[in-house]
């Protein structure tokens, strides 16, 4: 008989600490799965579906997921079974459960997570849960040190019937797109246009102020335009600024992952494509050499100039923004350091054709011929 999962209860939170030290170890990081006050918070949360089983009246697996109403998208998180009950297909019907409940609500119209690489197991789980790979993210600085998640979505019934029509992209996104393309099974592809010049540079000096209350409020009144407040799951916590007062970035800081997400620029993301150097920098300086940004897949000339930046694409999420009647694609794009190493990953063959185009790709922007580093 499959495992009936149930809504987590606060009189869960001493077993679902067990669990998770069980599962992770002492030095697990993350306040889900050590603070009793922060569990406590998001079992009681609108916003948070938290899911147990329980056997013989203890709690032996968890999973969380967490909706964004207003973007109408949701994400899995904090998968966990007791080490004793693994193997029995419960990380399946976990998935398989919160994912369907949470569509279910029709408040939303995808499900995102993401799976670690450094086992194949998770990937296949939400593949067979009717998930579908978006792309992998290389080099996160995970918790000291390197790793490369894997990203999935699984879409509402018609969602992906429903994708505006894309008529050109860049030519450097051309193998990411057919690749997403093939694994959904969806038939029409754009006109791929060679990229554009590299831009010219320009170098200011940078304020930077984290406040993240601060920093919220002045991206609330700023930024108007739903579609470039766009950016899921993430909330502002860091304002870079020129000193001259010509733009203004914002993006999600995460020192202790060692990234940061660009997420909102003022007046035209457009205008800071020529500082980007500076705020790489920057951000490296603050302990974030990762940076990300995602993009509309129909907005050719940003994710043109991003390219000649050196920022490549790493995943394509289809139908992510709702838009009317019809669902907008995004890119994610990823600036790192590191070249890509992607030794020791246990990925699913769903997952090659994205990790064969970064390499590509990576190789092409910063190697010459003769296996040199451009400078």
């Amino acid at each position: 008989m499959a495992p009936e999962f149930e809504p987590a209860r606060l009189d869960d939170i001493d077993d679902l600490l067990r669990l998770y030290r069980r599962a992770h170890g002492a030095n697990y990081p993350i306040a889900m799965g050590t603070d009793p006050e922060v569990m406590a918070a998001e079992i009681e949360a609108a916003h948070t579906t938290w899911l147990v089983w329980r056997n013989d009246n203890r709690v032996v697996a968890s999973i969380t997921g967490h909706v964004e109403a207003q973007d109408r998208l949701g994400k899995i998180a904090g998968l966990v079974v007791d080490p004793e009950a693994q193997g029995g297909g419960i990380a399946h019907h976990a998935v398989g459960q919160i994912t369907g409940r949470m569509l279910a609500t029709r408040e939303i119209d995808s499900v995102y997570g993401t799976a670690r690489t450094v086992h194949i197991a998770p990937q296949r789980v939400c593949l067979r849960n009717g998930f579908h790979a978006l792309g992998l993210v290389p080099n996160l600085f995970k918790h000291a040190r390197r790793e490369t998640m894997a990203l999935l979505a699984r879409h509402r019934d018609g969602v992906l019937g429903r994708r505006a029509e894309v008529h050109k992209v860049p030519k450097g996104l051309e193998k990411l797109v057919t690749a997403a393309h093939a694994t959904i099974g969806l038939p029409t592809l754009p006109e791929f246009v060679e990229d554009a010049e590299s831009p010219g540079t320009e170098q200011s000096r940078l304020e930077i102020i984290e406040a993240p209350q601060f920093v919220q409020r002045h991206f609330e009144r700023t930024i108007n335009d739903p579609a470039r407040r766009f950016y899921p799951l993430h909330r502002p916590n860091v304002l870079l600024a020129d000193e001259h007062g010509a733009y203004q970035i914002y993006g999600h800081l995460n020192r202790h992952d060692g990234y940061c997400t660009i997420f909102g620029a003022t007046p035209d993301p457009q205008m800071i494509i020529p500082h980007l150097g500076g705020v790489i920098d920057a951000l490296a300086g603050l302990g974030a050499p990762h940076v990300e940004t995602l993009v509309p897949l129909h907005e050719f000339d940003e994710l043109s100039a991003l390219l000649a930046f050196g920022f490549l694409p790493v995943a394509l999420y289809p139908a992510m923004r709702k838009d009317g009647d019809h669902y907008h694609d995004y890119v994610v794009m990823v600036h790192t350091p590191q070249p890509p190493d992607f030794r020791g990953l246990t990925i699913d063959e769903a997952f090659r054709p994205f990790t064969e185009q970064y390499i590509e790709l990576w190789t092409q922007k910063f190697l010459n011929t003769n296996g040199v580093f451009h400078a």
